[in-house]
């Protein structure tokens, strides 16, 4: 099995990915406004911030949380992006705030309690922060043209259920300069010697919390490294799992395939 990166080749879908009946007139944010809020407060005010899109550095400089250069191309409609999945988006909020306002602390247990963001209501909540990340991997699949068949993500979406196949991982982030705030990597992809795709790989990083968002193909023989979260897991304690690069492409490739 090879593992190789998708070029991030943006494409616009004419009908949403999710609800497939209304047009794609929206463009879900790369990173949530209120992780870029959260983040931006550590520079100076008066600096200029300035997009990294897909590894490669830009000119483009970010002068609000809501700008359009923070999202992707259109591929879903607005009322998916609003009303059907404020739920999801909602809890990851949530989660990060408590996630980057007590990471010194988490960082030092190597793990942390879902009941402290989400007091006597751990369940749903964790189902939702898994949606959410089934959404922004959709959209993140969509636009750097991966050929992953997105309809089980938007029945999870429309119908709030868990996908089996998507897993994530947070992770302390190994990248020291402080200078780089958030991180949307390239999505990495795992596939058989005859070239059948098998899995796929993508980091959502708030420096320094560090998300990998998995895709396995059922069946496929492959593994996530570290310890994956999904919300049909028991137990409200979540590990914290071994950075190892952006997507550490080798540790997760797992063995080759016919």
């Amino acid at each position: 099995m090879s593992c190789d990166s998708h070029a991030a080749t943006l494409v616009s879908s004419p009908m949403c990915w999710i609800c497939g009946v209304r047009p794609a007139n929206s463009g879900e944010h790369r990173f949530k406004a209120s992780d870029v809020r959260t983040v931006a407060s550590r520079v100076s005010t008066t600096a200029p911030v300035f997009l990294q899109r897909d590894s490669k550095a830009t000119n483009d400089q970010i002068g609000s949380a809501q700008s359009d250069r923070l999202k992707f191309a259109k591929s879903i409609c607005t009322e998916c992006n609003n009303a059907l999945t404020q739920p999801y988006d909602h809890a990851w909020e949530r989660l990060s705030a408590y996630l980057l306002g007590n990471w010194s602390v988490i960082l030092k247990r190597r793990s942390f309690d879902l009941s402290k963001p989400f007091p006597g209501g751990t369940r749903v909540a964790a189902l939702n922060v898994h949606l959410f990340f089934v959404k922004l991997l959709g959209c993140k699949l969509i636009a750097a043209a991966v050929p992953v068949n997105v309809a089980s993500f938007a029945k999870a979406l429309t119908t709030g259920t868990a996908r089996p196949v998507v897993v994530i991982t947070i992770a302390h982030s190994a990248i020291v300069d402080r200078r780089l705030l958030m991180h949307d990597s390239e999505v990495h992809t795992m596939r058989t010697q005859a070239g059948d795709l098998h899995g796929a790989l993508w980091l959502y990083l708030v420096n320094p919390v560090a998300v990998k968002v998995a895709w396995i193909k059922a069946d496929a023989r492959l593994h996530v490294p570290g310890y994956p979260w999904h919300p049909s897991r028991p137990g409200k304690s979540i590990k914290l799992s071994p950075y190892l690069g952006a997507t550490e492409p080798d540790a997760g490739c797992g063995p080759v395939l016919p």
